[in-house]
């Protein structure tokens, strides 16, 4: 049977990429071994920096060599720790006199670090013999490395499940990015390499989750992307629906161990709701049925909410968390009013708004100076023309040495600013390039553009008066209406 298990896990900042892994690991299926990515990172990278001092520079396949050493350590203690009758006695034995005979579970980023620290120390004990033959002697209980990693190959293959070796991603990697570029280049090899060598993630799989702000560099760092980042691919997409239950349940299981007295009294309130889903029910029911937006726009809360969210498991989060810490004329957190969703919305929308610029730090270091250029020079919507004339007026291409075509694929790229396909009697609904899975294109002379509302109040604080005198429209984010259809089957989703 083909197993389907990801390779690498895409998703932006506050998908929920570890949550998804940490899920996996609790589900017990298939086994995981997870690793604490920074620790590993930077052992790592004392390795190759110390033996590429004593030795002379690693070229990328060395670089996956000791990735490949270090993933098959972390394999045979597993073999170990995981041995039955049913595995091959003689393999067993040589595990057992390998690894030893641990009391417990052991952590398996103690044991990376505990391997690449041998190695150091096998390779300054014999610095005259190659790195190939350095991995291979490295020796514990009188029993070689490559001699036990043969006899973990045996027992692995010869079970129905296999374990998977899981690396988080590293939350701030875009500030380590460079520091980290060889680090990352022999992982990628060594990934791919044993993808093309094991079919069916056998002895063991790989699971790495990257954050897709910096896909397009890790495609630089990666020596051959296409033999490199082989393997499953899972981009992470959540739905409004999705985002709601995610959130309502999340706000039941606080109300359960922390105030059950008060989750009553909510659900009695739940059960007047006009919702089928209980979750969304009981988040509906601690705000208010109706409210105007600072554009004195009435609407529903829940679709507020989910308009000043890039539809992210953090921003919906966040802004709740801040909606239910007010006061604002008497709110209370389960019984909010209309002025603190919005006094919390935001003063959660400046965090969120900092927070992707510095995602996407690495790739447009002079995004949030570029974009600071637009602030009351531009409308809510404004056809691609003006972007372009303010463009050249404030001298944008000199601020961040982008081209307009550039400048405009970073405020996509942000989902700052989409393209308008259609008008409500108060809303402009736009496509925001976080809803699609390939890059949102304009015609300059035709298309109208609208800032996304998470950005509003950063480029118009001072103009939101007169944007309320005269009624501008407010921007309706494709993808976030609390009963909307699921816009990932436009790019061949098929889950339930």
């Amino acid at each position: 049977m083909a197993d389907t298990r990801p390779t690498y896990i895409i998703g932006r900042k506050g998908a929920g990429k570890t949550a998804f892994l940490v899920g996996s690991s609790i589900s017990g299926r298939p086994l995981s071994e997870v690793l604490k990515t920074d620790s590993v990172y930077h052992a790592m990278s004392k390795v190759l920096r110390e033996y590429s001092r004593a030795h002379g520079p690693l070229f990328v396949d060395q670089r996956a060599d000791i990735w490949q050493a270090l993933f098959e350590q972390i394999a045979l203690v597993h073999a170990w720790r995981t041995a039955s009758r049913r595995d091959p006695a003689r393999e067993l034995q040589i595990l057992s006199d390998y690894v030893g005979r641990p009391t417990g579970p052991a952590d398996p980023t103690i044991v990376a670090e505990h391997f690449l620290a041998e190695l150091l120390r096998h390779a300054a004990e014999r610095p005259s013999i190659g790195l190939q033959e350095t991995i291979a002697g490295v020796t514990s209980g009188g029993i070689r490395f490559d001699e036990a990693r043969a006899a973990m190959h045996t027992v692995l293959d010869g079970r129905v499940e296999t374990p998977v070796i899981v690396m988080d991603n590293l939350e701030d990697l875009h500030v380590r990015l460079h520091e980290l570029t060889e680090v990352l280049a022999g992982l990628f090899r060594c990934v791919g390499r044993l993808i093309a060598m094991n079919p069916g993630n056998r002895p063991f799989g790989t699971q790495i989750c990257l954050p897709s702000e910096l896909f397009d560099k890790i495609h630089e760092i990666a020596a051959a992307p296409e033999k490199d980042l082989q393997g499953r691919y899972l981009k992470i997409y959540w739905t409004a629906p999705e985002l709601l239950r995610l959130t309502g349940t999340r706000l039941m299981l606080f109300l359960q161990t922390r105030h059950p007295e008060q989750l009553e009294r909510l659900r009695r309130r739940a059960d007047q709701v006009d919702e089928s889903d209980p979750a969304i029910a009981l988040l509906r029911a601690a705000l208010p049925a109706r409210m105007l937006s600072g554009l004195d726009i009435e609407e529903d809360p829940l679709a507020y909410l989910l308009r000043h969210t890039q539809l992210l498991p953090r921003h919906l989060i966040q802004i709740l968390n801040s909606v239910f810490c007010r006061t604002d004329r008497g709110s209370t957190p389960w019984a909010v009013t209309a002025d603190a969703v919005r006094a919390g919305t935001r003063h959660a929308e400046q965090l969120l708004v900092s927070g992707i610029f510095n995602a996407h730090l690495a790739s447009f270091p002079f995004a949030s100076a570029g974009v600071r250029q637009l602030t009351g020079r531009l409308d809510i919507s404004f056809p691609a023309s003006e972007l372009h004339k303010v463009y050249n007026q404030q001298g944008i291409r000199r601020l961040t040495g982008l081209d307009f075509d550039d400048f405009l694929s970073m405020l996509f790229t942000l989902g700052a600013v989409g393209v308008r396909f259609g008008q409500t009697g108060r809303y402009n609904k736009a496509h925001f390039q976080y809803t699609f899975d390939y890059n949102l294109t304009v015609q300059e002379d035709v298309d109208v553009l609208c800032f996304h509302p998470l950005f509003t109040r950063f480029l118009h604080e001072r103009s939101l008066p007169r944007l309320r005198a005269a009624r501008a429209h407010a921007t309706y984010p494709y993808g976030c209406d609390p009963k909307g259809e699921d816009y990932r089957h436009s790019f061949g989703y098929t889950g339930t």
